[in-house]
């Protein structure tokens, strides 16, 4: 029998110990057991049901165009459970010059691809307009360096497209500082489009069609671009453990080291006790593992002591639906910095999702701090509920007394990919074959999105079976 220890029990984690399951009930020679540190598995998702009331204090969906999640559903046979968003409400806001200001239809994030809703939408000035349809006459970039996010749209788009559309939405997603944020590690299929068609709306229109002519050629589901489930998305985690009956989960076991080489491998935890294994994941946060690796990859450490991460919370607000001021016609509205509120954004989470909030009650839930905020998000939770409160009422005439109010800190949990950040995660990557049996997944690498940590937590588990088995 050889042996995995997984750390870390985020979701890269449980995907890397449920793929290491269907290999030993396959009948591979394994075992496996998972550590986590805390008090409970699944990382940043995490989900409270109450009365009715489903909760979620970190992400609160999935984009289903990349495939991990999905899939991870229906090997845990809850793929019935998937539920997208409200076809009937599917506008989305944006908070401009004191007022909320629908985004026009065909905007594929940040790209016009219809003329007439572009052309008539308040949300841009007539000279900003001008600018972003420059795009159509701009040149490509002719090196392949890459760039902050900031200096992309301002070269492609303009300095409007970026304050009203580019850092709110884009740079919301990740809860970074548009000017550090890379744009060829976060949004890749831009620096792709501008290579490749040169103009960006150019670009957006013939992947528009081509997803057209492939839909045509595909058998039709439900899938909406935002993913969830029924009762949460805690349901993805309590799959996994329900469904891995051969792995051994552990929870409150904090590991303080390891150390060892080649198919032996030594874990040692906090308050004594040890753990010998012929393969390590580590699928703990970049500042964790770097710690772990000090003493084995000093190098591989060293490099991702580089990576960052800042702080967010997010305040979750019901109130009775009978005579609530506002319709929540729409998915919820993002907030520009430049408009000096202390919310990012706010998803009418009731209108958005169904099932998430009782009948006769409506759940809104608001996002703060972030790279260029993050001294909010470490307020304490009454300071935190009375500025949210404070900008609803201003931005949404909403002066009712809310059924509950919820506020949950992410303390320097939001990763932060940087300017070359690909570069950097080659070079560890690369260090990390001297050391074989070694073996990282996480959010600090190739994506932060639930599917990319799902597919990173896969691949790890895979590379890991095939050093030990020789399966590949």
């Amino acid at each position: 029998m050889k042996k995995v220890i997984v750390i870390g029990g985020g979701i890269a984690g449980l995907a890397a110990a449920y793929r290491i399951q269907r290999e030993i009930s396959a009948g591979a020679p394994l075992e496996c057991s998972l550590l986590e540190g805390g008090d409970q598995f699944g990382g940043k998702i995490a989900t409270e049901r109450s009365d009715g009331f489903v909760i979620e204090r970190g992400p609160d969906s999935f984009i289903s165009q990349k495939p991990a999640a999905i899939r991870l559903c229906e090997q845990l046979g809850i793929a019935d459970h998937l539920v997208g968003t409200n076809p009937e409400t599917p506008s989305t806001y944006v908070y401009t010059g004191g007022r909320l200001v629908t985004m026009p239809d065909g905007l594929s994030l940040m790209i016009p691809t219809k003329f007439l809703p572009f052309a008539l939408t308040p949300l841009f000035s007539l000279s900003g307009k001008i600018r972003m349809a420059f795009d159509l006459l701009i040149p490509k970039k002719v090196d392949e360096n890459d760039e902050s996010l900031a200096s992309f749209v301002r070269r492609r788009m303009g300095e409007e497209a970026l304050r009203k559309m580019a850092e709110p939405m884009l740079a919301g997603i990740y809860a970074s500082d548009p000017e550090t944020m890379s744009i060829g590690s976060t949004f890749p299929m831009f620096v792709e489009t501008e290579r490749k068609y040169r103009s960006l709306i150019l670009g957006m229109l013939a992947r528009k069609k081509a997803m057209l002519l492939n839909a045509n050629k595909r058998p039709a589901n439900n899938y909406s671009l935002f993913m969830t489930l029924k009762d949460g998305l805690g349901e993805m985690v309590e799959a996994v453990i329900k469904k891995s009956p051969d792995i051994q989960f552990e929870s409150g076991a904090r590991v303080e080291s390891i150390s060892g080489k080649e198919g032996d491998w030594c874990v040692n935890l906090e308050g004594g006790g040890e753990h010998k294994a012929d393969a390590l994941i580590l699928a703990t946060p970049g500042h964790i593992t770097a710690r772990l690796l000090q003493p084995v990859a000093p190098n591989a450490a060293e490099t991702l002591k580089r990576i960052k991460y800042v702080s967010t919370a997010a305040v979750t607000l019901a109130y009775k639906k009978e005579g609530f001021s506002h319709a929540l016609d729409g998915f919820g509205f993002v907030v520009p910095k430049c408009e000096g509120r202390s919310i990012l954004a706010c998803t009418w989470t009731s209108s958005k999702f169904p099932h998430r909030a009782p009948e006769g009650y409506v759940m809104l839930r608001c996002y703060l701090g972030g790279a260029l905020q993050e001294d909010i998000a470490e307020k304490d939770e009454q300071t935190l509920a009375t500025l949210v409160r404070q900008d609803l009422k201003e931005i949404m005439g909403i002066e009712e007394e809310p059924v509950f109010c919820k506020v949950f800190h992410n303390r320097k949990s939001n990763v932060q990919y940087h300017v070359n950040h690909s570069r950097h995660i080659d070079s560890i990557m690369k260090d990390l074959e001297n050391f074989p049996g070694l073996f990282l997944a996480g959010s600090a690498y190739r994506g932060i999105g639930i599917p990319d940590c799902i597919q990173n937590g896969n691949q790890s588990a895979e590379s890991a079976i095939q050093f030990l088995t020789g399966k590949s």
